[in-house]
């Protein structure tokens, strides 16, 4: 289960894993030791960062374990405290040269050529630990308040995911990839799970017409938008065949079994056939259901809350259910489509047996 500060991740795997998702890959230095043929290179990356703040932003100031800032817009929201361990910020990162090599920002992504109708643009979820995100962005947005935007060169050697105590120490351990982030506070919170919640409770009223203590269960929300032909769910030995389509909380579509669907939100892929997917039940509880494109297929198994909302339809039923990420792809998200801590929402309908060709 997710909590404040217990999430189930492989220490090793938060190692690797920076803001947005982006991993910091050595440009101008080794990442490995700090001395290679005699050479110092950690004194030679300073020199070098040094060199060009000088050249090109004199005025930029110098901040915590050695981060730069050139732009500080303060924000006039709530400022971070010691219990806010997850942060909703916006950003774009560019290399010195200004190459952007990752965004949030939708239209920016679509100015230089980036963008793709299937990715989610919006707030991203920082955490604010350094086994989780580069320590350079957590000094960055040391200080902030939501609202603020800051821009900052994070050198190499803070572009990574260790937890030493001196600027030195970092220095001397190698470096990752020299960046300049800006950085958009959109809120904060010390309980992930709560603001998921919350969330999920807005929704439901919004757009499903039920009050937020009609969850089924903690997180979990389901809604019948066609009745039935029959009262009876399906049993562990019926298959049965489905169209899905699956959003975000925002509306953003990120997966459809549907052809005309994928072609309206611009996610049609012409390698992938739309059709029904069949539905394979499980004897041994519902995670266990798996889909697949045909009867023939090898079926995949889902998320737990798409598993559990098949383990409930019944004959030619449409429902729509909406759950929080622990039921769904919880701290990692998905791919480029599915954000960390992102609730999400299914279409399901029960079809009838595709026609053979």
């Amino acid at each position: 289960m997710i909590n404040l500060k217990i999430i189930f991740m492989d220490i090793q795997r938060l190692k690797t894993i920076l803001l947005g998702g982006l991993v910091a890959s050595s440009i101008f230095f080794s990442s490995g030791c700090a001395k290679e043929g005699g050479i110092d290179t950690s004194s030679a990356a300073k020199d070098f960062i040094e060199a060009w703040i000088k050249e090109f932003h004199p005025e930029a100031t110098r901040a915590g374990l050695g981060i730069y800032i050139l732009e500080d817009k303060p924000g006039t929201g709530a400022g971070l405290t010691d219990d806010d361990f997850f942060v909703f910020v916006e950003y774009t990162a560019t290399d010195l040269d200004g190459n952007i090599s990752s965004t949030t920002d939708e239209r920016l992504s679509q100015q230089v050529g980036t963008y793709a109708a299937a990715d989610y643009y919006g707030a991203d979820v920082l955490i604010r630990d350094r086994y989780y995100s580069p320590v350079g962005v957590l000094e960055m947005i040391d200080g902030m308040r939501v609202g603020g935007v800051r821009k900052a060169v994070i050198p190499g050697w803070l572009n990574v995911n260790d937890d030493y105590k001196t600027a030195e120490e970092y220095e001397k351990k190698g470096s990752g990839s020299n960046i300049i982030y800006t950085i958009s506070m959109k809120g904060k919170t010390s309980d992930i799970t709560q603001w998921e919640i919350d969330s999920l409770g807005r929704y439901v009223m919004i757009n499903m017409g039920m009050a937020p203590s009609d969850s089924v269960f903690k997180g979990y929300y389901s809604k019948t938008l066609k009745q039935p032909t029959d009262t009876a769910t399906f049993g562990a030995d019926t298959n049965f065949y489905i169209h899905y389509t699956g959003r975000l909380l925002n509306g953003h579509v990120f997966d459809t079994s549907i052809e005309d669907t994928a072609k309206v939100h611009g996610i049609y892929s012409a390698s992938k056939a739309y059709s029904p997917m069949y539905v394979s039940p499980a004897e041994d509880g519902y995670e266990n259901y798996t889909i697949a494109s045909d009867a023939t297929s090898t079926g995949s198994t889902t998320v737990k809350g798409f598993a559990y909302c098949l383990s409930k339809l019944r004959p030619f039923e449409k429902v729509v259910c909406a759950f929080y990420s622990e039921l769904g792809y919880g701290y990692s998200g998905s791919g480029s489509s599915i954000p960390k801590f992102a609730p999400l929402v299914f279409e399901i309908e029960v079809v009838p047996e595709p026609e053979s060709d």
